[in-house]
């Protein structure tokens, strides 16, 4: 007599809670690196001209300098 056994096929193992722990920690890393970028901008705009040039920073460079200290580390 003839057996015929039938395997399913393995689902890979979901685990929601992995997924959604990723997705909060994500956040909070974006909303420390834009924390970061508003305080480096900040500090940089309350800056006179002239404590900007003695750092070697334009008033048109701090967007990108605050940019680059939050996001390029």
């Amino acid at each position: 007599m003839a057996h015929i056994t039938f395997h399913a096929p393995r689902v890979a193992h979901f685990d929601l809670g992995a997924i959604v722990r990723t997705k909060v920690a994500e956040v909070k890393e974006a909303l420390a690196r834009r924390a970061e970028y508003r305080a480096v901008y900040n500090e940089l705009a309350a800056m006179t001209d002239r404590d900007l040039a003695d750092i070697g920073i334009s008033r048109g460079m701090i967007e990108d300098v605050a940019h680059q200290a939050a996001y390029k580390n």
